[in-house]
């Protein structure tokens, strides 16, 4: 390992009641082609013994430079602040304790970094297990795309200064946050390189936070669009603001959510049929 007071890259894993998969997220981790990282393991509340199981995994990489943040029950994105704001490398990379990384993503996604300080954020492809199979190729950095789609995966690693630029994760949309991260972060500038491999394994499965968010598509996109007003027209930024204060129907909201779960639906036996108006 590199000294362990200056570690290149910080993983952080925000973990909630997480033990049935925890461990094989660290083990993805340990197996890196790479040596310069820390593990940040942030237990948000947990009520099942995911704490303890940290602990656990703790004393079985002895080697493996990992600490636990506890910290009240706030949601993905407040654990995720948390694990940042005590992380030492100067590049981070947020992982889901039921997700797991290729080998050499960190070594892969460092390099890019290290060789063009130009560049922000290193995106990778993806490739999801469990429910269904399938590659999901990552799509551009693009301010004018990122802002109506997000299309690029929360796994990807970024120089510390974009998350102190945007100011980190916003909770008020707490699973989409990541999204609204991208789009903050783009619209201050940050630029981003496409490492075409599916170095992040994304577990599908029917009891994942993902399926709680769907029937809140349109309010968490609205909330994205006022988070982000100097993105968006002042058409839309009226349009975000009136449907959250009085329930206004707004057709942007509502394609883009059929576009949303068309895409998330892609690879299971059913198909999505255009949704009705979702109310507050």
């Amino acid at each position: 390992m590199t000294p362990r007071s200056s570690p290149t890259v910080s993983v952080v894993i925000p973990c909630h009641n997480s033990r049935h998969f925890l461990a094989e997220t660290v083990a993805s981790v340990a197996a890196q082609h790479f040596t310069g990282f820390e593990v940040v393991l942030v237990d948000d509340g947990s009520t099942d013994d995911t704490r303890a199981l940290i602990d656990r995994l703790i004393q079985a990489y002895p080697a493996l430079e990992m600490r636990a943040v506890d910290k009240p029950c706030g949601g993905v994105a407040s654990a995720r602040n948390a694990g940042i704001a005590v992380a030492r490398g100067r590049y981070i990379l947020p992982l889901d304790a039921d997700d797991l990384i290729a080998p050499g993503m960190l070594a892969e996604a460092a390099a890019l970094l290290d060789a063009d300080p130009s560049i922000g954020i290193v995106c990778t492809d993806r490739e999801d297990f469990g429910d269904i199979q399938r590659h999901v190729a990552s799509g551009p950095f693009e301010l004018d795309r990122l802002k109506y789609f997000n299309q690029v995966a929360y796994c990807s690693m970024y120089r510390r200064e974009v998350w102190d630029a945007v100011g980190g994760y916003r909770s008020n949309v707490d699973g989409f946050d990541d999204w609204d991260f991208w789009i903050a972060a783009a619209l201050r500038g940050a630029r981003a390189t496409h490492l075409r491999r599916a170095h992040l394994r994304h577990r599908r499965r029917g009891d994942s936070f993902m399926w709680t968010l769907l029937d809140r598509y349109e309010v968490l996109h609205a909330r994205i669009i006022l988070n982000n007003a100097d993105a968006y027209s002042e058409a839309e930024v009226a349009m975000a603001r009136d449907y959250l204060d009085h329930g206004t129907p707004a057709p942007l909201l509502q394609s883009a959510r059929f576009i949303y779960l068309t895409r998330y639906y892609e690879g299971y036996e059913i198909a999505p049929t255009a949704p009705a108006l979702i109310t507050r």
